[in-house]
């Protein structure tokens, strides 16, 4: 008995695939739920393996370390940069300010100014982000 009928149900065979008749014709279909999609390009080696080092374009994380590191050659810098600014900057001047007036160094009437720019700025911002956190915490 060689040929089967084909109003019979199919017969599963271990790996072989399920014919069926539809509408348009015989219809064709894998044995098993593994059967490879012939839309998706196959490669025999397996996928590489990720290093827990390495972000997904295969560079080098940023560490902790890493970012340590380089604020502290920053910092490095930046004193190297205060200290050539205060000797070069170390004559005496006269400030006046307002019924006041004294003998002071221009850089550190420079860095009293500087400080002083900077508080005005951080002040109001830190207030500002306290309270968006305040806000934050209270929606959440």
């Amino acid at each position: 008995m060689s040929g089967q009928n084909p109003l019979d149900p199919p017969v599963d065979q271990p790996g072989a695939p399920i014919e069926q008749t539809g509408p348009d014709g015989p219809i064709t279909t894998p044995a098993s739920s593994s059967a490879v999609d012939p839309a998706v390009p196959q490669t025999s080696e397996p996928a590489p393996r990720r290093r827990s080092g390495l972000d997904d374009k295969g560079r080098v994380k940023r560490t902790r370390a890493a970012t340590a590191w380089a604020s502290a050659v920053a910092l490095a810098v930046v004193t190297v940069l205060f200290v050539i600014f205060i000797v070069q900057n170390s004559q005496s001047v006269t400030i006046d300010f307002l019924w006041m007036s004294g003998q002071i160094s221009a850089a550190a009437a420079l860095l009293i100014a500087a400080v002083a720019g900077a508080l005005l700025v951080a002040i109001p911002a830190g207030v500002r982000i306290g309270q968006l956190r305040h806000s934050l915490r209270r929606n959440a």
